[in-house]
């Protein structure tokens, strides 16, 4: 049996008084199974008093024997349920890793211990490429980014057992489980002068395809994986928008097609083989799509912007086209809101991620809004 108690400070925005709350803390093994309880109260005194009742209360046993329903059931009831605040974000393949770790166990018998245990496993999980023939297992791990993606997946569910009364705490708020410190992220954003390079690159390219697929990419902000699946079936030509069925987010989105971007897939469209259903496919295998590594690393050299710079997140890969889209947007349109729903982006917090001021746009907005002398 363990009991501990931590103290939170913080400031009242309202009068500006620094305000701390306790949170007392037990947890013991019941069963062979780890069980907890937590409550908050304004003073230590209150804490010690509930952390002393409670520590040789049989309630906190009978938590251990009717801990709610088993995790695999939670799951089930949840993909269905609509979303609400807190419980919107999650991943198809995030939770099968957490029906395959805790499936098997009562709801209310999940740690914040045996959550840390399976995010050690995450660490460690290898990262994974979907391809046209399946997911191939890569040499690296998971990024810090995608554990707290699984991290937020399992982080929705709970909230969905608490807003329903399932459990009586969440067992990850409070820093119980601590996210992974990330990357800051990929910072490129091609200028209008590499734009053109790359576009003429693309001109000298082998495969005819190439220059549409970077147009593609630059106006609609789809990912690699999203234009490289596109197919006919998915393009409407009568609404000028290519429909995403199922999008890494495991959601469906609408890509708009600007008027150029339209034309030429209509040419194409004329000419392609009748057994393949992918717009960008492969010519010698026109069932599946094309793989472009080789050409895309082709055309960043003949634009000179393979490896130019020293930091690999300052260099130029397919994704940076997505961020140049996202941020050119949000330069215009100043609507986070408007912007994500062409991107596609999970969250406003994800898209955010995408959008910074240059140096330009520094020296503008400061003399805009501060320049002027009072």
């Amino acid at each position: 049996m363990m009991g501990s108690i931590t103290a939170t400070k913080k400031t009242d925005t309202a009068t500006g008084k620094t305000v701390t709350t306790y949170r007392a803390f037990i947890r013991r093994n019941v069963n062979g199974k780890p069980v907890s309880k937590s409550k908050v109260f304004a003073t230590k005194t209150e804490a010690k008093d509930w952390l002393r009742e409670n520590e040789s209360s049989a309630a906190l046993a009978a938590l251990g024997t009717s801990a709610g329903p088993t995790f695999s059931d939670l799951l089930d009831s949840f993909v269905k349920a609509p979303p609400t605040k807190g419980t919107r974000f999650w991943n198809a393949a995030h939770i099968d890793f957490w029906r395959a770790e805790l499936g098997a166990m009562k709801t209310g018998g999940i740690s914040r211990g045996t959550i840390n245990a399976c995010k050690a496993k995450l660490l460690v999980k290898p990262a994974v490429r979907y391809t046209h023939s399946g997911p191939i297992e890569m040499a690296k791990p998971l990024t810090p980014a995608t554990v707290n993606r699984y991290l937020a997946t399992l982080s929705s569910v709970l909230n969905f057992a608490l807003q329903r009364g399932i459990i009586d705490m969440h067992p990850m708020k409070g820093g119980a489980v601590a996210k992974e410190k990330e990357s800051e992220g990929r910072r490129r954003i091609l200028t209008p002068d590499e734009e053109q390079r790359l576009y003429a690159a693309c001109e000298a390219s082998t495969w005819p395809m190439m220059r549409l697929l970077l147009r593609v990419c630059l106006t609609t902000a789809a990912r690699k994986s999203e234009v490289l699946n596109l197919r006919w079936q998915d393009v409407d030509f009568d609404r000028s928008v290519a429909m995403l069925p199922k999008t890494k987010n495991d959601s469906s989105r609408a890509l708009p097609l600007v008027s150029d971007v339209k034309a030429a897939l209509t040419e194409a469209k004329k000419v392609r083989p009748l057994s393949s259903d992918y717009v960008f496919f492969d010519p010698r295998h026109p069932e599946r799509p094309k793989n472009i590594n080789m050409l895309w690393k082709a055309v960043r050299k003949r634009a000179g912007l393979w490896q130019d710079r020293e930091d690999p997140l300052d260099q130029v890969v397919l994704h940076t086209t997505r961020h140049t889209v996202a941020t050119k947007l949000i330069r215009v349109e100043k609507n986070i809101a408007k912007v994500q729903n062409i991107t596609g982006h999970k969250t406003l917090a994800m898209l955010s991620r995408y959008t910074h001021l240059d140096t330009d746009d520094a020296v503008e907005l400061a003399e805009r809004t501060l320049g002027q002398a009072t």
